[in-house]
């Protein structure tokens, strides 16, 4: 007579019990799918931080994440499914394209704005503005001295960023060519790294987006006697640019694409350094 009991009551309640958490269970599983995760630059993290914070306010029931780590990091995430969305400011590097390759996964780029880079030094250093051709011979190491560029009799420490960083593989492209190398007497740091280190070092130089340039111990220089802002850039006179680009698997999820419709509909620039890319992408 018990056991008829106890399986009557299992068969009654165990259903009721089922009702009652599968609700949860769903709410869970619908949650977990409006979360977006976009790691990469850490250059852009807090610009995509800001969009993703706008994001949310226009969509309540979403989430979105936002990780820095670098632009090959942001790259392989897709690769090992541990992010929806790669933000980065560069290609990858020899060894991340192998690895895509490898993969067999396709990636699609979808840019979205660029900003300015500029060379950056200590605030006493009196040197105001270098030349394109002057900084391809600081960074590979042919000047080595500031007085070679107008500046004092002391002998210039590179800084650059490390291997894979988007904003590094930008500037090389743009100021070293095909050829140069960064001077291999180059210090390699990480860019919070950097901004510290030429905050205390009188006669060293680096290069950041100018998004990052807030450090007050540090200064932009102009390049070809011309500073990076808005007007220089919208005319065409600056052109050390480099992009923000969002990249996302071949078929991103609802959501994914849904933030990126959203943050392609905001206008720009969102600031003095982040401005829209060309109407032709």
């Amino acid at each position: 007579m018990l056991i008829f009991l106890g399986n009557f009551l299992c068969r009654i309640l165990l259903p009721i019990l089922l009702l009652a958490t599968m609700p949860r269970w769903a709410s869970a599983e619908a949650d977990s799918h409006r979360t977006i995760h976009i790691r990469g630059t850490t250059a852009f993290s807090s610009i995509v931080q800001s969009l993703a914070e706008q994001y949310m306010r226009s969509n309540p029931s979403a989430t979105a994440v936002v990780s820095g780590g670098g632009t090959a990091r942001g790259y392989l995430t897709l690769l090992d499914n541990t992010a929806d969305v790669a933000m980065v400011s560069g290609t990858p590097s020899e060894d991340t394209e192998e690895q895509i390759a490898r993969s067999g996964l396709k990636l699609v780029k979808v840019p979205f704005r660029r900003v300015a880079m500029a060379p950056a030094v200590h605030f006493s250093n009196p040197v105001n503005d270098l030349s394109g051709i002057q900084l391809r011979e600081i960074f590979t190491g042919r000047i080595n001295n500031w007085s070679m560029v107008g500046g004092k009799n002391a002998p210039i420490k590179v800084y650059v960023g490390r291997p894979g960083d988007g904003i590094t593989t930008t500037w090389s492209e743009k100021i070293l060519g095909d050829v140069d190398t960064f001077t291999p007497r180059a210090v390699s740091a990480d860019l919070q790294e950097r901004i510290a280190a030429v905050g205390r070092d009188p006669f060293g130089i680096t290069y950041l987006a100018t998004e990052s340039i807030r450090n007050e111990e540090l200064k932009a220089l102009s390049v070809d006697q011309v500073m990076a802002g808005a007007d220089s850039v919208h005319t065409g006179r600056y052109t050390l640019m480099a992009p923000l680009v969002f990249v996302t698997r071949e078929k991103p999820s609802a959501e994914v694409q849904k933030f990126l419709q959203f943050v392609n509909t905001l206008s720009a620039p969102i600031s003095n350094s982040v401005f829209a890319l060309p109407a032709a992408r």
